[in-house]
């Protein structure tokens, strides 16, 4: 039984209408930020996409077809910031998703980075586990470039909430965890800091892949893709744009480190300018109003997020998860990969098979006949 506490502890945590879900209305959880900057909860962004043509966003109406990957950063920052909240609203999701069988990414909030240290909001890694398990959890497997981490418990933070032990697919509430004071002065400049220059972020950008930059810091060499510096994926199509949420509360949680940033950038008279043909298809997207002959209705690349699938699909035989584990053809021809969008306990070991377009398969089987 939940806490009647809970109710005014909740309360007592004015957020921020920046950080509402446009879509649910409710505090952002494990939050995706579409190339235009805007801000959606993960399942929010899911199941707003279309699955046979182009998406928009539900703000700006600006279009997209990628999925992009949850912001970890953005997620540890209003996991700190709201830990009664957000606390909650994991409760919520995770018996939302028992009831359909299928899971977000998990997230290890005890990760240490290469140095020993604890690891920074902007650094943490991905975490392989089954929410079936009790609290302790099982080590993922790195699928890419990319290591994945486990932790001792399920939920452990700093903020008050309710440990929940998962068994035979119920929440029980089996402790609690102490809040340490000035909760919302747990957020330290060193938690948002650009991937690149290791300094507060200035108008930050969040690529495909849910790694944060300064806009200053990106850059695209001539006649190539942006790519990661730290995954090493590409951001598909264009340059993405200025999350002005997250920069806005830089500006106003850190307001002398900011000036001081905005002070350096502008000194250096940084233009951003978009070079390469990627980031010019980027600014006008081709309209997807007639469905792809080779198009996977409903299918989208746990790597790079592309829904649907156009062209070779590849499907992973070993995943025994409700929704699978797919990659279109180039993410499968490239050694970086991100794990699942939906914590597939998929591994390297696992074997694919290719599965053929829906129109391609008929003009298939009528050649056949």
């Amino acid at each position: 039984m939940e806490d009647p506490n809970t109710h005014d502890n909740v309360d007592s945590e004015k957020i921020s209408e920046s950080f509402l879900c446009c879509v649910c209305l409710e505090l952002l959880y494990k939050p995706v930020v579409l190339s235009c900057g805007h801000i959606s909860c993960f399942w929010c962004v899911h199941k707003s996409m279309d699955t046979l043509h182009e998406s928009h966003c539900p703000i700006c109406r600006h279009p997209y077809n990628h999925f992009p990957t949850i912001c970890q950063m953005l997620h540890l920052l209003l996991l700190k910031e709201y830990p009664i909240a957000y606390k909650r609203r994991e409760n919520q999701i995770l018996e939302e998703e028992k009831e359909m069988g299928i899971f977000s990414p998990q997230f290890n909030s005890q990760a240490y980075n290469h140095g020993g240290n604890p690891a920074s909001l902007s650094t943490m890694g991905f975490e392989s586990k089954s929410p079936s398990d009790s609290l302790s959890t099982r080590k993922g497997e790195p699928y890419a470039n990319l290591e994945l981490l486990n932790s001792d418990s399920q939920v452990q933070d700093d903020g008050v909430c309710a440990l929940i032990e998962i068994r035979s697919g119920n929440s029980e509430v089996i402790g609690n965890v102490s809040l340490k004071e000035n909760t919302s002065k747990q957020v330290l400049v060193s938690d948002v800091l650009c991937l690149a220059c290791k300094q507060l972020l200035f108008h930050p950008v969040v690529l495909n892949c849910g790694h944060v930059y300064c806009e200053s810091c990106i850059i695209i060499p001539a006649g190539e893709m942006l790519k990661c510096q730290v995954c090493q994926t590409l951001h598909p199509r264009g340059f993405p744009k200025v999350c002005l949420e997250l920069d806005h509360y830089l500006e106003e949680n850190f307001p002398k480190e900011y000036v001081r940033r905005r002070d350096a950038v502008q000194l250096k008279q940084v233009v951003i300018e978009c070079s390469t043909e990627s980031c010019k298809q980027g600014k006008n997207l081709p309209r997807l109003t007639v469905p792809h002959p080779n198009a996977h209705f409903g299918v989208g690349c746990d790597s790079c997020g592309i829904v649907p699938i156009i062209g070779d699909r590849y499907r992973c035989k070993d995943c025994v998860e409700k929704i699978g584990f797919d990659l279109c053809g180039d993410c499968y021809n490239t050694c970086s990969k991100l794990p699942g969008r939906f914590n597939q306990q998929h591994t390297t070991e696992h074997k694919f098979e290719l599965i053929r377009g829906f129109r391609k398969w008929i003009s298939t089987s009528c050649l056949a006949r």
